[in-house]
């Protein structure tokens, strides 16, 4: 009667097998390996935000300012290169705007009044809260000042260049701020762009005088046609759009701080980016390679 021999496994087959599972491997590894190079310098999610005090319920009618054409139009223009977009309107109270930079927006449309400090020389940028309608002590001291809004008599808690070096968590990631408020970039009073710079923002664009709200409205809205639609540097869009008369003469937007490596920085295509992040989470299943089998 013959014997039962039990089969090996030869040499070549081996390696045939081990040539198997390593192209097997690299099938799954290389392009999991590139989108994670790729990725690790992209945010996990692309964000962007809308602070519209202006069109606050909470604001007196006198000095509220809604635009639903404009904030439409802002937002289909953002959707182009950002997944999310957070808006805040009665909520852009002194408590939100201290988890702003901690929040992970790419570019924030800031549409609220302001008003100069004279004296140290920056502007306050107002909220929605009302004049006693928080508890001041909880804050740092000088971080925090009243905003008197013309037409209104009813006085507004408004933020300082204090309040952002201080009192915000976290901070920007390269944060493009559009901060829809007179004189934010009035060459005197320059400490609260500086501030939001310091905290990690990417660029300010502001006006250099007071300027009527249509105006600003107008002009955001071309700024954010060359930036997104026509996908121009920030120092192209910006040079694009014209002085806007005002009752103090003119009015024109800027950008801070003013360097090579801002005045040609383009919004990225962060929605790609968002594509790019989920394809990670499907990573392919290679075949498993069998042993061959003895009878």
């Amino acid at each position: 009667m013959a014997k039962n021999v039990k089969r090996q496994t030869t040499a070549p087959t081996r390696n045939r097998k081990l040539v198997y599972a390593a192209a097997a491997l690299m099938v799954v590894l290389i392009p999991a390996v590139y989108f994670y190079s790729v990725s690790l310098n992209q945010p996990s999610e692309a964000k962007a935000a809308i602070i519209d005090q202006l069109g606050s319920s909470k604001l007196d009618k006198a000095i509220r300012d809604e635009n639903q054409t404009f904030l439409e139009s802002a937002k289909e223009l953002l959707y182009k290169r950002f997944s999310v977009i957070d808006y805040y309107s009665d909520n852009a109270t002194v408590e939100q705007y201290r988890q702003l930079a901690s929040a992970g927006y790419k570019l924030i449309l800031w549409r609220a009044h302001s008003a100069l400090d004279l004296n140290s020389k920056y502007i306050a940028i107002s909220t929605t809260d009302k004049d006693g309608s928080i508890n001041y002590d909880q804050y740092p001291d000088g971080s925090l000042t009243l905003c008197n809004i013309t037409g209104d008599p009813t006085l507004y808690v408004a933020i300082t260049p204090i309040f952002i070096e201080q009192a915000m968590t976290g901070r920007f990631q390269d944060t493009v701020i559009v901060l829809m408020s007179c004189n934010g970039l009035q060459q005197d009073y320059l400490k609260t762009a500086q501030a939001l710079e310091a905290k990690g923002a990417k660029v300010i664009i502001s006006w250099d005088n007071w300027v009527s709200t249509s105006d600003n409205d107008y002009a955001t809205s071309l700024l954010l046609q060359y930036l997104i639609d026509e996908n121009d540097t920030v120092s192209v869009a910006v040079g694009k759009l014209w002085p806007f008369p005002s009752e103090f003469g003119w009015a024109r937007l800027h950008y801070d701080p003013v360097s090579p490596d801002v005045g040609n920085y383009r919004i990225p295509d962060y929605r790609r980016y968002d594509s790019i992040n989920s394809a990670l989470m499907i990573v392919p299943v290679s075949e498993k390679v069998e042993e061959p089998r003895g009878n």
